[in-house]
């Protein structure tokens, strides 16, 4: 149950992901088309161009953290001992997780005051930009939790990584 969870959750980002982007390219090649051949350019694509930038950040980031693909300096790290390096990691999942739990909490209230402004040019609920926040915290909460429990294992069984 749990594998298949996870299966749709990283699907869900995969295609989020991949919908934002491709909408922003279109979007961006809309934009430059109508600079050129157009006598004015739409005023609505730079705002939907940042909104879709925001949406593809927000999907990408817990497929990153599932990836590891955030930037880790790990110089000093490396000269410790494997149990020792262990147990620090274990301290940073726990502060991230920790730490989006709290971006989470502040975004759901982003959201619940967005719904009363308007964005200026496609007059979208301010919530829905704002949302992008939420769900970059929460998967990158959720992705990370998923690693605590997993490093939390190898620590107790004296695995390596």
């Amino acid at each position: 149950m749990f594998k298949i969870v996870k299966y749709l959750m990283d699907k869900l980002l995969e295609i989020g992901a991949l919908l934002s982007i491709s909408a922003m390219i279109v979007v961006v090649v809309i934009q430059v088309f109508s600079r050129f051949a157009l006598p004015r350019t739409p005023a609505w694509t730079e705002e939907a161009t940042r909104i879709l930038f925001i949406y593809m950040v927000s999907f990408a980031g817990g497929l990153a953290v599932r990836e590891k693909a955030f930037v880790n300096v790990d110089t000093f790290i490396n000269y410790l001992p494997s149990k020792v390096r262990q147990f620090l990691q274990i301290i940073i999942d726990v502060m991230i997780v920790l730490f989006m739990g709290i971006i989470v909490y502040h975004a759901a209230f982003f959201v619940k005051i967005g719904a009363m402004q308007r964005s200026a040019a496609l007059l979208l609920p301010m919530s829905y930009v704002f949302a992008g926040m939420l769900i970059v915290a929460f998967f990158i909460g959720l992705y990370t939790l998923l690693d605590l429990v997993h490093d939390v294992q190898l620590f107790s069984k004296g695995g390596q990584q």
